[in-house]
């Protein structure tokens, strides 16, 4: 990782592309485009910082919250925190070009066990190659000198009133140690179990947009500063999006499909000759499969390629189904994009199998794999930094 300081002293991370791949990656998990680009930003800041920080000043740095923890409050609030021994500072990512001023998500200000001791503003570039620290602020000045916007919940502190300067940061941070930069936070009521459920009930409906601006504050802050609530409410809302986008096998059942899924014979002629329509040769895809296609469209960006998905689905005693999953070239190409990746995710956005194309394959497919009615599961189809997800239930 290459790191620099710009005048006035402010901190420039380069960010591998193997980074920004994993990071968008491990951002898929994530409810709605909002909540993954937010994940996707704070996951290249979190490990770019991390990493330069145990290797310049502070080896025992880490992450406030590992994982589950950090999913669940990335799906709502922008930021994420790290420990520096006995101190916290929280980063505060953005891609506007505008610094003028910094604003801060009022959860990491004024929820007891989540404020900070410094604040520090990170610009993402376009292009997300780059990160770049210009200033921090203690939770004392931010609460003293930041305008309150009650629309946004956010502190806004105009960058005038920011330390530009990162050296001025760990002399700060060195010979400050006792001193304390929080100031007074009255710590929350907890929830009962009762109201939590409630909320989790309201806040999980899908056309709550912004479930952080949906109730009073102190209920919120209550209901995100609890764990337990905070993972139930991230994984509902889950569930809550998966099922607004997801393909029903048990309509496929019924021979009623949605528009964009194809009979196979609409893409590829039966008696070709190529692998392409070899999907009824393979191990247990006999006649009684259900077998569709559907176009996918990789984006302008990757000049208008486009790729073929194919399942098959073949029902199975007590309620459970076989399922194969191919990825073909479209358009009369002959192979498949080099490096492309087919990915079979669980419901929780985990891993399951991934197959990656290599140069000339004509197809790639995932081993044979069951399921269950009832089950979700999602197919990924990743080119480069782009990918598409398609949600399936059984």
């Amino acid at each position: 990782m290459t790191s620099a300081f710009t005048e006035p002293q402010e901190l420039l991370l380069e960010i591998s592309p193997l980074l920004q791949t994993s990071s968008w990656q491990e951002s898929q998990i994530y409810a709605t485009p909002s909540s993954r680009w937010r994940a996707y930003m704070n996951q290249i800041c979190l490990h770019a910082f991390l990493n330069w920080v145990k290797t310049e000043y502070v080896p025992e740095a880490s992450i406030w919250y590992s994982s589950p923890g950090i999913p669940a409050f990335w799906e709502f609030v922008n930021g994420t925190a790290i420990l520096l021994k006995e101190k916290r500072v929280v980063l505060i990512p953005s891609e506007a070009i505008d610094d003028s001023e910094l604003e801060v998500p009022q959860e990491w200000v004024d929820i007891s066990t989540w404020a900070a001791d410094y604040y520090l503003p990170v610009q993402v570039t376009p292009d997300g190659e780059w990160v770049r620290i210009w200033g921090y602020i203690t939770h004392k000045e931010l609460k003293s000198l930041a305008h309150y916007d009650q629309v946004d919940r956010t502190y806004c502190i105009d960058a005038r009133h920011l330390i530009k300067d990162l050296n001025a940061f760990w002399i700060t941070y060195q010979f400050c140690g006792r001193e304390k930069m929080k100031a007074a936070i009255a710590p929350l009521p907890e929830l009962s179990t009762t109201q939590a459920e409630n909320l989790v009930q309201r806040l999980s409906n899908y056309s709550v947009t912004f479930p952080r601006l949906a109730v009073p504050f102190i209920i919120w802050g209550m209901l995100l500063e609890n764990e337990q609530w905070r993972q139930w409410l991230y994984q509902q809302r889950q569930r809550a999006q998966f099922s607004q986008v997801q393909v029903n096998f048990s309509r496929w059942l019924e021979q009623i499909y949605d528009a964009s899924w194809q009979a196979i014979e609409t893409f590829f002629e039966p008696n070709s000759s190529s692998l392409a329509f070899n999907f009824r040769s393979f191990s247990g895809l006999n006649a009684a499969a259900i077998k569709r296609a559907k176009l996918i469209d990789l984006g302008m960006e990757i000049e208008a390629q486009k790729v073929i998905l194919l399942v098959a689905l073949i029902p199975k005693a007590n309620q459970q189904v076989s399922l194969r999953v191919q990825l073909h070239p479209a358009c009369n190409e002959p192979y498949l994009p080099a490096n492309i990746k087919l990915v079979l995710l669980s419901e929780q956005g985990e891993i399951i199998q991934q197959v990656q194309a290599r140069v000339q394959d004509i197809y790639v497919q995932l081993k044979l794999f069951y399921g269950e009615v009832g089950e979700c599961f999602s197919i990924q189809i990743a080119l480069n930094n782009y990918q598409i997800t398609e949600n399936f239930m059984i």
